[in-house]
């Protein structure tokens, strides 16, 4: 340890000029960058911001006044539409499709109602009139026939269009219909004859009757005189 010191010590000795130089030099540079950082510092601390912002003229200050009290642009008028109601297109009530009609299965989208003949809870979505083997049926409304096909299980349909976008949908009714595709008929005019549906079988004899609208399945009650 003794003669490490004194290499120390003979180093220095020898080199005490080159040392010394440096640390004066290191001293120098260190005074001089802190004062550098400090000015700049100091020069950021008193800049200020100038705005960019473009003066608002005396004109510009009034109109946003009068914007603000909410007189903006007094030439602006509301539109008809907006002031006006459009009318409701003209109410459809339908006849029943024969006299004495009643109602056996109601309309039922939102609750499961027993199917007898599935033996299943399920949706119902028509009305079921009951009726007599070859109750004679009639159009509930003016419309237009629009296709007529036989079903093994729902018997002969018939597709009634009576509005732009509402159909009637007989179901179960026998092959000696009155009526073609293409053909346009009045409201009680006869159309054909209630037979068993098959896919209703267990129900007994009844006309089954759906009612479309945009050609998805509404419930038909609230057409009806009886509904209202």
């Amino acid at each position: 340890m003794k003669i490490f010191l004194l290499k120390v010590k003979y180093f220095i000795k020898r080199n005490i000029y080159p040392i010394t130089v440096s640390l004066c030099t290191a001293l120098m540079i260190g005074i001089i960058a802190l004062s550098a950082y400090t000015s700049i510092k100091s020069a950021n601390e008193d800049m200020t911001i100038v705005s960019t912002q473009k003066p608002t003229t005396n004109t510009e200050n009034k109109d946003l006044e009068n914007t603000d009290k909410g007189e903006g642009d007094k030439n602006e008028k509301p539109s008809d539409d907006d002031s006006q109601v459009t009318t409701t297109p003209e109410t459809i009530i339908f006849d029943l499709p024969f006299e004495k009609a009643s109602i056996s299965k109601e309309y039922a989208d939102n609750k499961l109602i027993y199917d007898s003949t599935t033996k299943y809870w399920c949706t119902h979505q028509a009305l079921d009139f009951s009726c007599t083997e070859g109750q004679k049926v009639k159009a509930i409304y003016d419309g237009k026939v629009t296709k007529v096909e036989n079903s093994m299980m729902n018997g002969t349909v018939i597709y009634l269009k009576v509005s732009d976008n509402l159909t009637v949908v007989y179901k179960g009714l026998s092959a000696n219909v009155s009526v073609k595709e293409g053909d346009s008929v009045k409201k009680g005019q006869e159309l054909g004859s209630v037979t068993t549906m098959l896919s209703e079988k267990a129900d007994g004899v009844h006309l089954h009757l759906e009612l479309l609208k945009d050609e998805k399945l509404i419930d038909p009650t609230e057409y009806f005189s009886f509904s209202k």
